[in-house]
Parts: C-alpha cells; sequence; structure tokens
C-alpha cells in the first residue's frame, strides 16, 4: 500500500505556515514593546545622568540631546549634550555601566575637548559611595576616561 505524499508534504507545510506565523507575531509585539518604550527609556536615563550632575552641582547642568552610539559598547552606554548654567559651556555627559567592587554600576562622565571628568555614580549613595570615591587609583575609571572620546566617535 502506498502512501499519499502529497498529502503528507502540504499537511506539514500547512502546520509549519502557522507556526511561523505565530512567531511573527510574536517578534512582531517585542518589536512593537521595544519602539514604543525607547522614549520613556531614554527620559528616565536623562533623570539618572541629571541626579548626579546636580548632586555634584546643584543646578548647574541642562541636558539636552540624546545621541545613540553607534559601537559594540552601546548596550552600556548613554550620552547627551549638556549645558552648564555658571558658565554657558556645551558639554558631552556619557552614562557607561562599569564594574565595581560592588558590581556593575552606571558611572556618569562629563567631557570637553577630549578632557573626561568622572561625575559620579548614578545608584550608588551614602558611606559605600564615599568609599569607592575616596579611592583616587582607580584603574576602572581611569581606563574610561581614555576610552570615553574613542567612544564619542561613534555618536550621532
Amino acid at each position: 500500500m502506498k502512501k499519499d505524499v502529497s498529502y503528507s508534504y502540504s499537511s506539514f507545510f500547512k502546520n509549519y505556515g502557522i507556526l511561523l506565523g505565530f512567531l511573527a507575531v510574536i517578534l512582531g509585539i517585542l518589536l512593537y514593546f521595544t519602539t514604543v518604550s525607547q522614549k520613556s527609556w531614554v527620559n528616565n536615563l536623562r533623570n539618572s545622568v541629571n541626579s548626579v550632575l546636580n548632586e555634584k552641582e546643584v543646578d548647574s547642568w541642562v541636558l539636552g540631546n540624546y545621541y545613540k552610539i553607534k559601537s559594540p559598547v552601546s548596550q552600556n552606554v548613554v550620552c547627551y549634550d549638556a549645558r552648564n548654567k555658571k558658565n554657558g559651556e556645551m558639554y558631552k555627559t556619557v552614562m557607561i555601566k562599569i564594574q565595581t567592587f560592588y558590581g556593575p554600576l552606571p558611572a556618569v562622565f562629563v567631557v570637553k575637548d577630549n578632557e573626561v571628568n568622572f561625575m559620579g555614580y548614578a545608584t550608588l549613595h551614602g558611606r559605600v559611595y564615599n568609599q569607592i570615591i575616596n579611592n583616587k587609583s582607580n584603574k576602572r575609571i581611569n581606563y574610561w576616561k581614555a576610552k570615553i572620546p574613542e567612544i564619542l566617535e561613534y555618536a550621532k
């Protein structure tokens, strides 16, 4: 007895098409929510950078445009224009996740003419913050100070 090969192939491709359609719908939903949440993500990161700058110098900074970083480290870096209210000069602020003794923390840097200054950590306060900040020979911060001008070349 011979099987009907065309029936089994058509059944297979029908089921395969249903599965692919289902996966395409799920992927579309994920992409939609990712794009919708992008604006709030950028605004919340802006608030984190702004809070660090205001802790360092109260009411001295205004953050401006957001720049996308087209680099492999873009998952861990955000960049904004910033204007210092006291002297009116324009800077770039960079928040990057760096490894510390207490785990990865978002560090905020201010850049002007390839001169990079460390401003602080976005989520760290109190006694632990003072312990980390008082370590003046932090090699990780020095590494990122040297690396940030290269990263900013990819900012668009």
